[in-house]
């Protein structure tokens, strides 16, 4: 297989990975509207950063992850009620936030410090258990289907693969912030709306998930 098809595999992923407006998003989009989008640039590399430590991590244990979870019937349970929750969550919509002049969240919670621009980008990306579930399935998936990505992949294939990640991350919070304008003034409260789909499909997987578990 042509050794550019890792960039672009790396790079289509981290963009689809990165669609569904989650916190990173909206802080990168509350950031380039109130301040500007060199400011927003900061939290998008870091929050990129810290993804690639989410791949790694997912590359690294992918296998092990895998069998533990398949092995133990109570994790499976845990994750499916895990997944019902933040659906339901999702689908009801967040009650503990500060809404802007459009109703989008700014602040979820109230921070008791001061953090930078770059801190916030890398905390926000690196803690972020979604995101990680993301590329265990998505590192398993390629595997199986596509390309052989693990530990023992040469090196250079590896920089590749994860050379698009970043870009992708990067190339996906950066469109939210540069149509940050179009994303809230025109489209009202858009938050909302996105986190009601992706709430209704985890709801879905969850049910799938639990019929899996006790029907088959």
């Amino acid at each position: 297989m042509n050794t550019i098809t890792y960039f672009f595999i790396g790079l289509i992923t981290a963009i689809i990975g990165a669609l569904p407006l989650g916190t990173t998003n909206v802080v990168v989009i509350n950031t380039t509207i109130k301040e500007n989008v060199q400011n927003a640039l900061k939290i998008v590399y870091t929050a990129a950063l810290a993804e690639i430590i989410l791949v790694v991590i997912a590359i690294n244990f992918n296998m092990q992850i895998e069998n533990f979870v398949e092995m133990n019937i109570w994790l499976q349970n845990t994750i499916a009620i895990l997944l019902l929750s933040v659906g339901i969550i999702l689908f009801l919509g967040r009650k503990e936030c500060v809404k802007d002049e459009n109703g989008e969240c700014i602040i979820i919670k109230k921070r008791r410090f001061n953090v930078s621009k770059q801190m916030l980008g890398f905390i926000l990306g690196l803690i972020n258990p979604t995101v990680l579930v993301y590329w265990i399935l998505i590192v398993s998936f390629l595997n199986k289907k596509t390309i052989f990505i693990t530990q023992n992949t040469e090196l250079f294939l590896l920089t590749l693969f994860i050379i698009g990640v970043f870009l992708g991350k990067v190339i996906t919070l950066y469109s939210y912030g540069k149509f940050s304008y179009i994303l809230k003034v025109k489209m009202k409260n858009i938050t909302t709306s996105i986190n009601r789909i992706i709430g209704a499909l985890l709801v879905c997987i969850s049910i799938f998930q639990f019929a899996k578990l006790y029907y088959y």
